[in-house]
């Protein structure tokens, strides 16, 4: 199955329990990477790879406008009924293909995607359309997880992220990250790396699993609790297995036209 049609399938199909799901409505962090984006009055806001528009509607009351682009229809269907109900007229959802953003250049003021580029295969297409949309002078923003830099880890979790989650293709690295943005003329003006702590058994289910995915989701875990240098990603968290992932969130300023 090709990357696209896995990402299609499996966020239509949970598109309402994604939308639920502890990570995607975390307030603390949405408030945090609002913050970092410097989100403004005056802002014309693009969430690339949206999903059911957390972060698009977070920053609705904080923006002039929002538009948030997301591959799967059953997302944005979530994303507009959210939007609609929270009585956001300043919102608009598209269903669109993020390797190939059609939507106006030099059109926002700041566009950023959030926790996607884990499952983007041709993420510089993806990064160069961001750029192509945002205007002169005007902020990009990525926040995701972000590869340990240990090869035995990154080999061990990038099966178990395949494993739990089929439309996963590859977590990137920092340098990959600030490639990106060099490549494409886009200066670096802010950098963070953090530390997330999930509930390991909460993110197994945020994807529809078969019981075959589960008993070869809990092989590996238990292969990787037993191994010492896997082991020490894992911990205990108020009674429950919490897996600890690095985040990088870096921001950029696009160059105003000479």
């Amino acid at each position: 199955m090709s990357t696209h049609r896995a990402v299609i399938e499996q966020f239509n199909e949970g598109a309402e329990h994604f939308d639920s799901w502890s990570v995607t409505k975390d307030e603390r962090m949405l408030r945090g990477l609002a913050e970092f984006c410097e989100l403004s009055a005056n802002d014309d806001l693009l969430d690339v790879a949206c999903g059911t528009g957390a972060l698009a509607l977070y920053g609705a009351r904080r923006v002039r406008s929002v538009t948030g682009v997301d591959i799967s229809e059953g997302m944005i269907a979530v994303a507009r009924r959210n939007a609609a109900e929270r009585g956001l007229a300043n919102t608009s959802f598209v269903c669109r293909n993020v390797e190939r953003l059609d939507l106006e250049a030099d059109r926002f003021s700041v566009v950023v995607s959030r926790s996607a580029f884990h499952h983007m295969a041709r993420h510089r297409e993806v990064f160069a359309g961001m750029v192509r949309c945002c205007r002169p002078g005007g902020r990009l923003c990525i926040q995701d997880v972000m590869a340990y830099g240990d090869e035995k880890k990154d080999r061990y979790f990038e099966e178990m992220e395949r494993l739990i989650d089929r439309s996963h293709h590859l977590t990137y690295g920092k340098r990959e990250f600030f490639e990106l943005f060099k490549d494409n003329g886009v200066k670096v003006t802010g950098l963070f790396e953090s530390e997330s702590l999930l509930d390991f058994h909460d993110y197994v289910e945020h994807v529809a699993q078969t019981e075959d995915s589960r008993r070869a989701i809990g092989r590996l875990l238990t292969a990787g609790l037993a191994d010492a240098d896997i082991a020490t990603e894992f911990a205990e968290h108020d009674g429950r297995l919490v897996w600890r992932r690095k985040v990088c969130t870096i921001r950029g300023r696009k160059a105003d036209r000479t």
